[in-house]
């Protein structure tokens, strides 16, 4: 039986089952000193003074770090409007102003109710229309001073736009049969992880510094922390433990930032463990914002314009929020040729908490607008949803909306077998619907070095930089690459937890990019492994090395099985192999750049495609919606474990179900109201309908194997495929996320087109 391709369990579920598994918080540091976070009570306040004199003074306190204690730089974003502690301005309620490190908790708890701060209120800007009307208050006030990159837009409260242009979508507007426009809102959702920040900081003798972290990018953030205090990366050591989810929550740094704070202040390791209420104060959510769109087709179906504005509330700091205005634009229209195109996107400053690369970051927010307008597009001329997409899904040879010109095209089987699975054309009974959405996403081939070693007693180790954050991509694909290159199980590999000791530098989970790099890195690192292993089977079974096949934990010689010899044997008799390898460097398509504006993003790797179906009930007199059924058909280019593709589908489909129907922070003038999951409604297994998987291939040119990303497509399209089986059951749906009872009753009460 094949190891690559075939499916296999994860190697850490019993572990995790068990409850044996170690994460940060598990960390245990003699001697440590508990690090707690002071934060601002205000949207938006100028800080006065700050005054930790008596707060220093009190039993057992060991530091306390706030803007006069660190260095004065700003953080490295793309736009430097952000200090670690707030110099100035405190820009939203929950923002650390201080730390403190004591001996226990009471006695932190007790120094930061004495640290005294004194504020001036000053008029929050609360929502993306009130940082755009005329005369708005500036969120910041000095933002001329800023350094920015030289693509990056920044003025006022504006701090991103990227447009996609393309044909005269005016005259095509005019021109067409039907059209259908629309405003959608789009609320701001957690990306939803069990497990809560933490991180332990202890200051080394040689200057350096060591971090236990549960990180999406633990060599980035050493980079990143070592270069802020101004130390030697190489004396600055990440140790990642096993992360209990991420979802692009734990790709920037938080507690790590404020545990090595103190750290470097003091003489004690320092830990930090947030309680869920601190976490969702730091969580950096999904952006939320509106959108505007307007679709034309012709009689017979044929898209021929489409214009699309979306506004995104990214927070009081940029962060990494360009990239969902980006992708949004980039998804506005796909995948569908439309040939004239006006595709803008605007990242908008408010008094709330820095929005973040939530999993597919723009994806589910521009899916839900594009494909709804879409729907209603079809419904207007009396077609059918599916057909209606089938005319104008892509195919190989078809472009992007910026000029790309696409291969290993798979939209139409991916809206087919999706269909079929959910039953589309059968008949329902009343009140209940099915509904479609499609998209394209991209794949990612960041830097990422890996070793892999073959030990005397026949295990294999691998060391990758790539961190393990519950997706199994470290975990379980690792392992299953190295084990079929050298022809072992992979239960008889080991793989080192990302620890930057190790110099396997990776560029860290996101981007589908994990398997996508790493796995590259580590087959290489395994084929040279391979290569030393075949040099001692020539010796051992005196054949050739193009003659002999490892297998089954055996080299053996084609042709004569018998004539073999273990590799554990053979790694006992001439000691420990290695091999170290590297993913190549890919560069990004051609595409055509007189279509874009300020656009940092407008090609894409290995694209994969993916489509939703969806069935529901729902209720007319409450509004409530009981989802029944997703499918989700979904490109992976080809599956490395597909159990594992198949556990990213089911887990993309039932967040998306949170995203569509129940997720929602929410904020007031003092800030985010339901902090803790209490308040915060997330979806569990009681509310999980059907959900089934349908693997497609359709190998890409530049993945290992011809694999595509795989992990972020499946939450981009199920929240639109639910709406559009709203309409279909009762002939409306809201436009808004989520789709509460209360929104579906109103839309239905005052006839939200459908």
């Amino acid at each position: 039986m094949a190891i690559i391709g075939s499916h296999r369990l994860r190697p850490d579920a019993n572990a995790k089952v068990r409850g044996t598994t170690l994460y940060t918080a598990d960390v245990e540091l003699r001697d440590a000193a508990v690090g707690m976070v002071l934060r601002s009570p205000h949207p938006f306040a100028r800080i006065v003074r700050i005054d930790t004199r008596h707060a220093s003074s009190l039993p057992g306190v060991r530091t306390i770090a706030h803007a006069g204690t660190v260095p004065t730089k700003p953080l490295a974003f793309s736009i430097k409007d952000q200090h670690l502690f707030p110099t100035t301005h405190a820009r939203y309620a929950g923002e650390p102003v201080a730390a403190v490190a004591a001996d226990t908790p009471e006695q932190a708890k007790a120094a930061l109710a004495e640290v005294i701060v004194e504020y001036e209120p000053l008029e929050p800007v609360l929502t993306i229309g009130a940082a755009l009307g005329p005369n708005a208050p500036l969120v910041h006030p000095h933002w001329q001073t800023y350094e920015k990159n030289e693509n990056r837009v920044l003025r006022g409260n504006i701090c991103g736009y990227n447009r996609i242009r393309r044909g005269d979508v005016d005259a095509a507007l005019a021109s067409a049969d039907a059209s259908v426009e629309g405003e959608y809102r789009l609320a701001s959702s957690a990306p939803g992880y069990i497990e809560p920040r933490a991180a332990a900081a202890r200051k080394e003798p040689d200057g350096g510094l060591t971090v236990w972290c549960g990180s999406q990018s633990p060599y980035g953030n050493r980079d990143e922390l070592a270069g802020f205090f101004g130390l030697d990366p190489a004396k600055v050591r990440f140790i990642n433990q096993f992360v209990g989810g991420a979802f692009g929550g734990k790709i920037l740094m938080a507690t790590e930032w404020y545990a090595a704070a103190l750290a470097l202040q003091c003489d004690r390791p320092v830990r930090m463990v947030w309680s869920r209420h601190e976490d969702q104060l730091n969580v950096f959510p999904r952006h939320g914002g509106f959108a505007r769109i307007r679709s034309g087709a012709k009689a017979d179906g044929k898209l021929v314009a489409m214009r699309a504005s979306f506004f995104f509330n990214t927070g009081a700091y940029i962060g990494y929020g360009s990239g969902t205005a980006l992708i949004a634009t980039m998804l506005a229209s796909a995948p569908y040729r439309v040939p004239n195109l006006d595709l803008e996107a605007t990242l908008v400053y408010t008094n709330s908490q820095v929005a973040g690369p939530v999993r597919a970051p723009g994806g589910p927010q521009a899916n839900f607008v594009k494909e709804s307008n879409l729907d209603e597009l079809a419904r207007q001329l009396n077609l059918d949803p599916l057909e209606f997409r089938l005319k104008n899904a892509w195919v190989d040879g078809d472009e992007s909306p910026t000029g790309q010109k696409l291969a290993s095209v798979s939209v139409k089987e991916t809206l087919r077998r999706a269909a079929e699975a959910i039953g589309w054309g059968t008949e329902l009974s009343e009140r209940r619907g099915r509904g479609l959405a499609a998209t394209w996403w991209f794949s990612s081939c960041g830097g990422s070095k890996a070793r892999v070693s073959l030990l005397e007693n026949g295990r294999v180790r691998v060391a990758s930089g790539n961190p393990e954050v519950g997706t199994g991509s470290a975990a379980a694909a690792l392992p299953i690459i190295a084990a079929d290159v050298l022809g072992v199980d992979p239960s008889s590999v080991d793989v080192v937890l990302a620890d930057t000791q190790t110099d396997t530098y990776d560029s860290g989970v996101g981007g589908s990019g994990s398997t996508f790099s790493a796995g590259q890195a580590v087959e290489a690192a395994a084929l040279r492994v391979r290569e030393k292993l075949l040099e001692r089977a020539e010796h051992a079974l005196e054949a050739r090395a193009e003659d002999i096949d490892l297998r089954h934990g055996r080299a053996f010689v084609r042709g004569a099985e018998d004539h073999a010899i273990g590799i554990e044997q053979l790694a006992r008799s001439g000691g420990e192999m290695s091999g170290d390898g590297e993913a190549p460097e890919i560069g990004d398509p051609e595409f055509d750049e007189s279509l874009v504006e300020s656009h940092e993003f407008a090609s894409w790797l290995a694209p994969s495609f993916t489509a939703t179906a969806a069935q529901v009930e729902v209720d007319r007199e409450t509004g409530r919606v009981a989802v029944e059924k997703i499918v989700t058909a979904q490109d992976v280019g080809f599956a490395i474990n597909p159990t594992g593709i198949v556990g990213q589908i089911e887990g993309g489909a039932t967040q998306s179900l949170g995203y569509a129907l129940i997720e929602e922070l929410k904020f007031d003038e003092h800030g985010l109201i339901n902090a803790d999951f209490k308040d915060y409604l997330l979806p569990t297994t009681l509310d999980a309908p059907s959900i089934e998987a349908i693997i497609v291939e359709s190998p890409s040119k530049e993945g290992p194997h011809g694999m595509k990303g795989a992990g972020e497509p499946p939450v981009t399209t199920p929240a639109a495929a639910i709406a559009n089986a709203i309409r279909d059951a009762i002939g409306t749906a809201p436009h808004e996320v989520p789709m509460t009872p209360e929104r579906v009753w109103r839309a239905l009460e005052h006839g939200v087109r459908g």
